[in-house]
């Protein structure tokens, strides 16, 4: 009996039809550029996200997953994603900044980063079929550096430095827009 009135209460949130699970979902934002994403709803309340991403300088995928508290036009988020960027010459930033090429540049030629970010989001649309979001939040990245002696012998000016592997971890603001569609 309460199977059948669970069901019968579900058949009338959903309007009579099978909520949508699966979409995608394309978004853009700073620190972690474009992605790309197939989504997994199991339940109206979670959403899981698996996909390919690049910065313009290299490659990466990511993970994540959104809790969704409120199944409204308007709703609030919030987000969690992890993700990793494949190795890649980063000498082109230094080039965009203006920087003149040097010996320690080539320090910077394979660079790869993982990233952790958490966000509140705000989401706007149908929640079962479309979605607009705009996500604030906070980004760990953790970056590595292969061989840091060029770096450091340019910063002292002395030649005989050897140095272990880099690592550089941050903390920053992060932002993203996109949008969701759910299909099937």
């Amino acid at each position: 009996m309460a199977v059948a009135i669970g069901g019968a209460a579900h058949a009338q949130e959903t309007g009579g039809a099978e909520p949508y699970r699966l979409g995608l979902l394309v978004d853009a934002g700073a620190p972690h550029g474009i992605g790309l994403s197939a989504v997994f709803k199991p339940v109206p309340w979670l959403r899981l996200q698996a996909g390919p991403t690049t910065n313009t300088l290299s490659l990466g995928l990511r993970g994540g997953l959104s809790i969704l508290p409120m199944q409204t036009f308007i709703s609030p988020s919030f987000n969690v994603e992890g993700g990793h960027y494949l190795g890649s010459d980063y000498n082109d930033v230094a080039d965009w900044l203006g920087a003149t090429p040097t010996s320690a540049t080539s320090a910077i030629r394979d660079i790869s980063y993982n990233y952790v970010a958490g966000s509140v989001g705000l989401e706007i649309g149908a929640a079962n079929r479309f979605n607009f979001f705009l996500h604030l939040g906070l980004s760990y990245v953790r970056m590595g550096v292969d061989d840091a002696s060029a770096l450091i012998e340019e910063a002292t000016d002395e030649s005989d430095i050897t140095a272990r592997n880099l690592t550089l971890r941050a903390t920053i603001p992060s932002v993203k827009v996109g949008f969701l569609f759910y299909f099937f």
